[in-house]
This record gives C-alpha cells, structure tokens and sequence, in this order.
C-alpha cells in the first residue's frame, strides 16, 4: 500500500481539502448526514459523515461549506453558543450560518460541558436556546468541545450523542479528527477504513483549512490579528462618536 504523503496533497488548505473529497468519491464514497447512518450500514457500502465543530471562527466555516457544495456534499456544522470568540446571535454571523445553510448544510449545537461543570440537564438548555434563533437547527445533535474521552462518552444517557458518536464507538463507522491541526489517528487516505473502503466520520475545525500559516499555532496567531483588526472596524462602525473624539 502506498502512502497518502506519496500520492496527495497533505497540506491543511482549501485546495487540499477539495482534493480529500476527490479522493473519497474516486473511491466510490458517498456523503450522507447522521440521520441516515443506520441506513447506510444496512447497504453495506462505504460513505462519509462529514461534521465540522466551530470553535474560532464562522468565516472559515463558510469556506468549507462553498467548497463542499461544489463537490456536491453536505456536512454537518456545530456552532457554539458560549464560545469566546464569536458571538453566535450577531448580525454577522447569523448572515454566515445562514450562508452555510444556502449551501445545503445543517448546522446542530457544539457544547462545552466545562461551563456547566459537567452538568447535563442545565448544559442541555443550549440546543433550546439556539432553536429559538435558529429553527432549523438540528436539535437532534450534539457534539462536545470539552476535552473527552471518544470511549467514555454517555450515549446510553443522551441520544443527541449517540447519533453523533454512537456508531464510532461501537466500531461501526471510523472516527477521523484534525483536532489541534493535526490527524489525531493518521491521514484518512492512509487509514486502514479507507484503503478497505469501511465507513468514515470526518471531523474537521475549519480554522485549520482556511487560515495561513505553516503550522498550528503560527496560523492562531495569524488569524488572532486578523480577528483583531476586524474587531476594530466592527468597534468603528459601532462607536463612531468615540473614534472621532480620538481622531486628529
């Protein structure tokens, strides 16, 4: 068997991105949503889960989204409703879920259990609330940004989780992340479920696609100016009176 590194690109970009796609359609993939997963086991032929948690940033996010559906595919999107660096309810970026959704996507709720000190009935409340401003989102789904071990997840207890992360851990479907920039178990086109055409959940955080940067931490950096910069001209636009008393 020969190597992903020998015969694809690797690189962590758009164009690497379109070309993982090509890959798993040459390889007679198809792309189904959680919903259709028991399904497609039945059938018995290989197909891809594609989720994306957003942890950052939704302007990556639209940029997977448009390149997914140019290949025809619809994932999964998990938005955070606490998270520390994007507001889930602004204008901005209400436009760019909505965005994601034109493109055929679904979005469905991403929660850090960390704010909630692991307590799930008060943590739950998120999916509520998110449905409120967003009533097509899946509330069905959930995906957890606190740290957490794949085999010590409680889908017997939650069956948001379960249709989420059930399948991996019975070993129905292999389960794939780019977590911290990186293939936490391998290159998918390396992997064993791929060279034996065996289902796939794909996770991906769009800020690694998208953003610059030669590595992990160099392309946080990049996109923490950035975001800053932005930051200032939303304040501008927000508080003229304030930076014209400042302006010379």
């Amino acid at each position: 068997m020969n190597s992903c590194r020998e015969n694809c690109i690797m690189e962590f970009s758009l164009e690497g991105y379109s070309q993982l796609l090509s890959a798993f359609k040459d390889k007679d993939y198809s792309f189904c949503g959680f919903g259709e997963i028991k399904a497609r086991l039945a059938e018995g032929r290989p197909f891809v889960v594609l989720r994306h948690d957003i942890d950052l940033s939704l302007g990556p996010a639209v940029e997977m989204a448009r390149v997914e559906a140019e290949h025809g595919v619809q994932a999964t999107y998990f938005v955070l409703l606490r998270s520390p660096f994007y507001n889930v309810f602004s204008a901005a970026n209400a436009q760019m879920i909505a965005r994601i959704q034109d493109y055929g996507h679904q979005i469905a709720t991403h929660l850090d259990l960390a704010f909630y000190h692991n307590d799930w009935t008060t943590a739950l409340m998120e999916v509520e609330i998110l449905s409120k401003y967003y009533p097509s989102l899946n509330p069905d789904l959930i995906t957890l940004h606190s740290s957490y071990d794949l085999h010590q997840m409680p889908i017997d207890s939650f069956q948001q989780l379960d249709k989420v992360y059930g399948s991996a851990i019975r070993g129905e479907v292999a389960y794939i992340s780019d977590s911290t920039g990186r293939w936490r178990y391998g290159h998918p086109l390396d992997s064993q479920a791929f060279q034996m055409r065996k289902p796939i959940q794909l996770l991906t955080h769009p800020i690694w696609w998208v953003q610059t940067g030669e590595t992990a931490t160099e392309k946080l950096e990049r996109w923490l100016y950035s975001d800053y910069q932005n930051d200032r001209v939303m304040l501008k636009a927000f508080l003229p009176k304030l930076f014209r008393l400042n302006e010379p």
